[in-house]
């Protein structure tokens, strides 16, 4: 289980959301604080060792829900780069004054993840409005996989018949895979890049019936390093770092197949 847990160590100075206050240190004019999506943990942190390395800037990242981030960085008013799970907190940063500008650099493709075996034979998203499935989505205020799940369910005239069956709303997309570990739940709607075939099942969600999310990343308006922040934005969004992204399963933008279903 300790590769589920949130709470796990952390590299090249990343930390979890309610730890901000404590991320700049003595090497402040060589850092950058990164507000990132938790569904986005694995390849930012890799990242984050690679251009420490390279230039000698120490990433420091609050993770969490993107609709969370959003409002500390409001609250805060400080950071320099925010990489929500989706475009549409990059536009609401936009409208708040926060970004000037962005960068397209994955996608995120929502499909069903179940209990290894699929003991309850879950083959279609129809199939979690079934009775006794239990269903684990994120919070659709709260992160981009929420959101996702409600639009998907939404887009199909499913999400009033589902809501018997959904018994647990998440804060992060990486908890749904904990929940669904320890078996409290049936299946989970979850980015296609997360579940670990040797844990659990997947089943695809049609295209036509399903959803895409593009993963944007942008410099905040108020960095006080805004050449080192844009600097970091270019190479998140660059080959070399759409590279890295490509062997956590993520697929990099952008990609024709996904043409017209983007969000």
């Amino acid at each position: 289980m300790a590769g589920f847990i949130l709470v796990s160590g952390c590299t090249s100075g990343a930390t979890d959301t309610g730890n901000y206050g404590s991320e700049v240190t003595d090497n402040q004019e060589k850092s950058l604080i990164v507000f990132c999506g938790a569904g986005l943990r694995e390849p930012m942190e890799e990242i984050a060792k690679i251009y420490e390395e390279k230039e000698g800037v120490v990433i420091k990242y609050t993770f969490g829900g993107s609709a969370q981030l959003l409002s500390q960085m409001e609250l805060l008013g400080s950071g320099d780069v925010y990489m929500p799970g989706a475009r549409a907190y990059i536009d609401s940063a936009a409208k708040k004054g926060f970004i000037e500008e962005s960068k397209d650099v994955v996608y995120h493709v929502l499909l069903i993840a179940t209990q290894k075996g699929n003991p309850k034979n879950i083959q279609s998203i129809d199939d979690l409005t079934k009775d006794g499935i239990k269903v684990g989505i994120g919070e659709p205020e709260g992160n981009a996989v929420g959101q996702a799940s409600k639009s998907v369910l939404t887009k199909n005239n499913l999400w009033e018949d589902i809501q018997d069956n959904i018994v647990v709303k998440s804060g992060t997309v990486n908890e749904l895979l904990v929940y669904l570990k320890m078996e409290q739940v049936d299946a989970v709607l979850i980015w296609s890049e997360l579940p670990s075939p040797e844990l659990f099942d997947i089943v695809n969600i049609p295209l036509e019936e399903g959803f895409v999310k593009v993963v944007p990343v942008g410099k905040l308006t108020f960095s006080e390093k805004p050449g080192e922040a844009q600097k970091f934005v270019d190479f998140v969004s660059s080959d070399e770092g759409k590279e890295i992204f490509l062997k956590y399963n993520f697929e990099t933008y952008p990609n024709p197949k996904y043409k017209g279903l983007e969000a």
